[in-house]
């Protein structure tokens, strides 16, 4: 039975996962049935998860809480702190490469520009959600994980996890800069390393780097 607690929330996942609360359940680290339990009043959420909210979304937690807010105030931040980052129908694969349908936007999801900034290092607005598929970057990323990458950053000298647009599609890789080669490397032993040399770089462009990961616990 919902509840005004409930329903408080519920508004919060029509506003930044368009009421899609598997989508939701993921971007905020969560299973979709703990949300699921959470909009019909079963459930509450810990104190954990509310600053985890807070620090995503710069929710009222006064309001979502007790449904009180000043007059000056909205529940959520003005459209100027949000910044809307859309989710792609493509998927990165995290084994030898594949990519399924095709770059349109699937959904938006409003994130709070100052948790990008001090949370995630992250200045661009150049930014968009993926999918990752396969488990060649096993521990680091499973299949399903929904990815944060940041198209602005394309230079493989700052090492970390990067998309790659091959001619296989969408990949998932970790990259290492070399005087004349780039090293790139699956985090599951079992998948071979290869190389982006002269002689096939322009097969091979880096896409972005993931700056984020989320799934449901």
């Amino acid at each position: 039975m919902s509840t005004a607690f409930s329903r408080r929330f519920t508004t919060l996942i029509d506003q930044f996962s368009a009421g899609n609360k598997r989508q939701f359940a993921q971007l905020t680290g969560k299973s979709p049935s703990h949300i699921y339990r959470i909009c019909r009043g079963l459930s509450r959420p810990s104190v954990a998860y509310l600053e985890h909210l807070y620090s995503l979304f710069n929710i009222d937690l006064n309001w979502l809480l007790t449904g009180e807010q000043p007059a000056e105030q909205s529940a959520v931040s003005g459209s100027g702190d949000m910044l809307m980052v859309p989710k792609l129908d493509v998927e990165a694969s995290a084994g030898f490469g594949s990519i399924n349908g095709s770059e349109d936007i699937t959904e938006q999801f409003a994130l709070n520009k100052r948790w990008l900034s001090t949370q995630l290092g992250v200045h661009s607005e150049q930014l968009a959600f993926v999918t990752i598929r396969g488990d060649s970057m096993l521990p680091t990323l499973q299949h399903g994980d929904m990815v944060l990458v940041d198209l602005s950053q394309r230079d493989a000298n700052k090492r970390g996890v990067f998309v790659l647009q091959t001619e296989d599609g969408l990949m998932a890789k970790r990259l290492q800069q070399h005087r004349d080669h780039i090293s790139v490397v699956s985090d599951n032993p079992e998948y071979p390393a290869w190389q982006i040399h002269a002689d096939n770089a322009q097969q091979h462009g880096i896409a972005g780097r993931i700056v984020w990961c989320g799934r449901s616990m």
